[in-house]
């Protein structure tokens, strides 16, 4: 009898022990479900910030063809010219490329296509006014071969 108390006894311990490690990895098997849905969350916002990311990507990348070429005249062309000019030609030379089948991005801005935001940030922090007309003249400047003629009655060039 004192036998098979003893063999129960030692059954019973080892039982107990399995009990409590089965215990323990089902609490961590709850802990890294928790952990994984809470990831799984937070990557479905990445998701789709993700998708729209490519989408714009994608969408640059197949206008940039026609992006560059009015890139080019703007720097070639149009440094001297007001605002509403540079407006009037990059429109028209918008259509051209359309008619032509160059894709182009509709709402053109030099700015977007060449400038590069953190030295445009610096401009502005250099005293380049934040307006769409400087950040341009700011590109131009940046990416023309000669050095430009300005005209600046108020000495905001010559200040940046």
């Amino acid at each position: 009898v004192e036998d098979r108390l003893a063999t129960l006894k030692a059954q019973f311990e080892q039982k107990t022990q399995e009990k409590e490690k089965l215990e323990f990895e089902v609490d961590l098997c709850a802990k890294k479900l928790d952990r994984a849905e809470k990831l799984i969350g937070g990557l479905g916002g990445e998701k789709d910030r993700w998708s729209k990311a490519a989408t714009q990507l994608q969408e640059r990348y197949t206008n940039l063809i026609g992006d560059i070429l009015i890139s080019s005249g703007v720097i070639a062309y149009l440094g001297a010219f007001t605002s509403a000019f540079r407006s009037e030609c990059v429109v028209d030379w918008c259509k051209q490329c359309s008619l032509s089948g160059i894709p182009c991005s509709e709402e053109f801005v030099l700015g977007q296509v060449l400038g590069e935001p953190i030295k445009i940030r610096a401009w502005n922090i250099a005293g380049l006014p934040t307006d769409s007309f400087s950040i341009d003249n700011g590109v131009i400047v940046d990416n023309a071969r000669r050095w430009p003629l300005m005209i600046d009655p108020q000495g905001q060039a010559n200040k940046w």
